[in-house]
């Protein structure tokens, strides 16, 4: 096999040794009938080692023979099975298969398509390792393999340990029969992202989430709206709240060809430049951003004297003339000067300026151009193919830019598929904010890439209700409900979040309240190895694994129902639907803690169940952090973010000694932090502190809240003492 030396630097991938690719083939399997001792290995390793036994209705190993038989399919989807039955079938007697399943460290545990979604359909992903019961299989991303159990809890899967190159799982299968299935090169293969080799790279982990200047302005962002979206950002301390990028698109450059001249120098629109526009952005507490595109028009004078001293370096006919598609050129990328003098010298001069985000368009325009028949001719005559020649752009880009340059692919996951491994992001739509993508290619983010839904505007009327007036807490007025779900609902997705409203919509506070609880987006792992569909799904859920704690968030979202004849959409509302924790995940024999987000509303211990309340024409997003009850105080819910401690809970503790709950929040200033503790029977609070902040106090039946507004923008200590 061939060994490839992985690409590495900085927070993109970190530095990696060279690594065989794992192989299109089936696991080897070690089968002890007699010992019922199971084992499967790939790729050097053994992935799942297991007993297998029977078992009858009072749990007693029975005697009898069980018989294993594997099949495999050829070809480029291999998929292993391997099927165990009992050889004398007995009433009420159960194959029980127990055992362990190991991948490397980016391995996961997820769910397949089941009766368990028609039950209750949501989109599902986790922040670090699923304990979901929903789960039946372990998706390995570095390799790329998946072992799929039986599904609809006939299959148990647990977090056993985890360490820097290896995680563990319990797994325990139980059925009068089982089946599992092994399908190597899962994504590559069976998904069809032919390109996808995740042993070469790892996904961006961090938090794309910031300002484009494209849907709001166009081409009309100059400078003075620079200052203005820099001022108000900062006055609102929205990079405080985790909005890191500012991103110029389609405004600042030369010209309308794609060459180096026209993006390292800007346009009159501009008079400080680029040097003037990276200060501004980085004194204000953000990273620069940057768009450009890749294809060549003549119209622009500088490519037109560039194709006429050199035509050799863009593709051509037989007859030697330049191929001309919809008003551009193609590069040839198999000229080594065309790609020097066009290319790296553009992304090296990138580099040069100091660009933290770089969105590359015109993916599907340059691979459409590839396909026209007119270049027929020169795939002949050179070799390369069409998505070869657009990857060979890809690689420049990032070869210059580094690995610590976050880099968006634009646009739509068809074209971007070709670059997969390049590119840490990839557009999921055409231009508008379309959330529906986000539950189609719910099962790519975090594995392939980060998903942008494109340009989040706050004020979008996709799938909205304009005149619905939503209540959130801490404010005497109602927001607009679209501004709080479309910023939210790619927090719930893990995906990309780059806003673009024009200045004067952030200048009221009102417009901003979702965008503040919905940054910065946490790196989250599909919980589903399928797609949702493009629909727009009501619910959402995501599981938070902390070391201190464990806990669900489901959201539930009403989307706008279009009126006939007319563009515009009306939430109708929605009845109270109870919601079966068995259905989520969750084990369905516990009891729960229950809480409301945006109206800050406990709704009780619950056991099997709870009442997700009605929902009017007005209120657009409910949010429920489910905790499992405890016999001792515990945070229910905190207000810096919709995650309820998924990005201000830094630690938590109980010590029983001392009745004292203590921990530590990463808080905004000026944002009052409210944490909100429930309290069992036997349990008073008496005293909280907060780092050295004034502190405020409510006590309520069930639960307490402590209040504290911070003077900055930090980790703080804090610590509630109960008495009886």
């Amino acid at each position: 096999m061939t060994v490839l030396t992985v690409l590495a630097g900085g927070s993109w991938a970190g530095a990696q040794e060279a690594v065989t690719p794992p192989p299109n083939a089936a696991a080897a399997v070690e089968w002890d009938a007699g010992q019922g001792r199971l084992r499967l290995r790939y790729h050097g390793a053994v992935v799942l080692d297991a007993l297998v036994v029977a078992r009858d209705k009072d749990g007693n190993e029975t005697r009898g023979g069980i018989a294993m038989k594997p099949t495999a399919t050829a070809g480029e989807k291999v998929e292993q099975r391997l099927r165990f039955a009992l050889a004398k079938p007995q009433e009420g007697t159960r194959i029980v298969l127990r055992g362990t399943v190991t991948g490397s460290e980016e391995a996961f545990p997820a769910e397949t398509p089941s009766d368990a979604q028609v039950r209750f359909p949501y989109v599902r992903n986790s922040v670090g390792l699923s304990r979901n019961l929903r789960n039946n299989a372990v998706y390995d991303r570095r390799w790329d393999w998946v072992l799929i159990g039986p599904a609809d809890g006939a299959t148990r899967i647990q977090p056993k340990q985890a360490g820097e190159k290896a995680i563990s799982f319990s797994w325990e299968s139980r059925g009068a029969a089982l089946e599992l299935a092994f399908r190597p090169r899962f994504y590559q293969e069976h998904h069809g992202y032919q390109r996808f080799e995740p042993w070469t790279y790892k996904v961006w982990k961090g938090s794309p989430t910031g300002y484009c200047t494209w849907w709001a302005y166009r081409h009309s962002f100059k400078q003075d709206t620079l200052d203005a979206m820099l001022k108000v950002f900062v006055e609102k301390r929205l990079p405080d709240f985790g909005y890191h990028y500012m991103q110029f698109d389609d405004t600042y450059q030369h010209g309308n060809g794609s060459c180096p001249e026209n993006w390292l120098n800007w346009n009159k629109k501009f008079p400080g430049g680029w040097k003037y526009a990276i200060k501004a952005i980085r004194d204000a507490g953000m990273k620069p951003g940057i768009w450009v595109h890749r294809i060549h028009r003549p119209s622009d004078p500088h490519v037109k004297d560039i194709a006429k001293a050199h035509p050799d370096w863009f593709v051509r006919k037989a007859d030697g003339s330049l191929v001309m598609h919809r008003g551009f050129y193609m590069l040839d990328t198999t000229n080594k000067d065309a790609v020097e003098n066009m290319v790296r010298k553009l992304y090296r001069g990138l580099k040069q300026q100091g660009w933290d985000y770089v969105k590359i368009d015109g993916t599907g325009d340059l691979l459409r151009a590839y396909q026209n028949k007119q270049c027929a001719d020169f795939f002949k005559t050179h070799p390369t193919t069409p998505e070869q020649s657009l990857r060979a752009w890809d690689i420049v880009a990032r070869e210059e830019l580094g690995r610590d340059v976050y880099i968006l692919a634009c646009h739509t996951v068809g074209n971007a598929r070709h670059v997969i491994g390049l590119v840490d992001g990839a557009r999921l739509s055409n231009d508008g904010f379309q959330p529906r993508t986000l539950a189609q290619y719910n099962f790519l983010e975090g594995v392939v890439w980060r998903g942008d839904p494109d340009h989040c505007d706050v004020l979008g009327t996709w799938l909205m209700d304009e005149d619905a007036m939503m209540p959130v807490f801490g404010r005497e007025t109602p927001v607009q409900a679209r501004t709080v779900i479309r910023p939210a609902v790619c927090a719930m997705a893990g995906a990309v979040l780059m806003v673009s409203d024009k200045v004067e919509v952030y200048q009221d506070d009102g417009n901003i309240e979702g965008m503040k609880r919905s940054a910065p987006v946490l790196f989250t792992v599909p919980g589903q190895l399928y797609g949702c569909g493009r629909q727009a799904v009501p619910w959402w859920l995501q599981e938070i694994d902390r070391p201190f704690d464990h806990w669900t968030v489901l959201a539930r979202i009403q989307w706008g129902v279009k009126r006939q004849k007319e563009w515009k959409f009306d939430f109708k509302g929605l009845p109270q639907q109870e919601v079966k924790f068995a259905d989520l995940g969750l084990p369905g024999d516990r009891e729960y803690l229950v809480f409301e987000f945006w109206s800050q509303k406990f709704l009780g211990q619950c056991k099997g169940s709870f009442t997700a309340p009605a929902m009017d024409e007005n209120n657009g997003m409910q949010v429920f952090a489910i905790r499992e009850a405890r016999p001792h105080p515990w945070v229910l819910s905190t207000t810096r973010h919709i995650s309820q401690g998924g990005v201000s809970l830094l630690d938590m503790s109980w010590d029983a000694a001392r009745r004292v709950l203590s921990g530590k929040s990463a808080v905004v200033a000026g944002d009052p932090y409210v944490l909100t503790v429930h309290l069992p029977n036997g349990f008073r609070l008496t005293r909280a502190v907060v780092g050295d902040e004034k502190v405020q106090i409510e006590r309520l039946r069930d639960i307490a809240s402590v209040r504290a507004t911070p003077s900055a923008t930090r980790p703080v200590s804090w610590e509630m003492e109960f008495a009886d």
